[in-house]
């Protein structure tokens, strides 16, 4: 089971010796749309302020950073360990989006690795520190390469695990509460609650 204890511990150790946490960088790959860039935002947080001298870089759109740390200033406000890096969203100079809701999504896919590694790149000039740890929404299908390259370890993150893990753990509960039969059930629920 995941915990951010065990991932403090883990962070902290490298083959049984101990690790000089001011030299540990945590990169965060979050993907820009729908919600997955937050929910790995909060664990960021979470993190940061019980590992207040470990670097993390949290890179994603600037449209989406824009929304998700308040103000003009590129750090967190209330952790400066946390620092944001914008990576490009792939759309062309002067796009016109074409009215299919789905397009801007390929086009970032289209530019992945690439868009990131960059930014990532300018992050270990910035901060003077190599890359230690990949924390990526689980379909980053480069994560692993990436962080073996980098000599670092990866966690890649499913956001959504936890529900979807719940639903079918309280699948029989569920079934009682609404039923299995399609819409005779729900209607009866929504009824009740109206």
């Amino acid at each position: 089971m995941f915990s951010i204890a065990r991932l403090k511990n883990w962070m902290s150790r490298d083959k049984g010796e101990s690790v000089n946490v001011e030299k540990l960088h945590v990169a965060i790959l979050a993907f820009p749309f729908g919600t997955h860039a937050g929910p790995l935002l909060n664990l960021a947080r979470r993190i940061a302020a019980e590992a207040h001298k470990v670097t993390f870089s949290f890179f994603c759109t600037n449209k989406t950073n824009a929304a998700l740390f308040s103000g003009s200033n590129d750090h967190d406000e209330f952790l400066p360990n946390i620092k944001h890096y914008d990576v490009h969203d792939g759309l062309p100079e002067g796009y016109v989006p074409s009215g299919h809701p789905l397009e801007p999504i390929f086009i970032f896919i289209k530019a992945m690795p690439e868009n990131y590694k960059s930014v990532m790149d300018k992050a270990v000039a910035e901060t003077g520190k190599n890359i230690t740890c990949l924390v990526t929404d689980a379909f980053y299908w480069f994560g692993a390469d990436l962080a073996k390259e980098m000599h670092a370890k990866w966690v890649p993150l499913w956001t959504a695990g936890p529900h979807s893990l719940l639903t079918h753990v309280f699948t029989d509960l569920i079934r009682e509460k609404i039923g299995s039969k399609e819409g005779t059930q729900i209607a009866n629920l929504i009824n009740k609650s109206t």
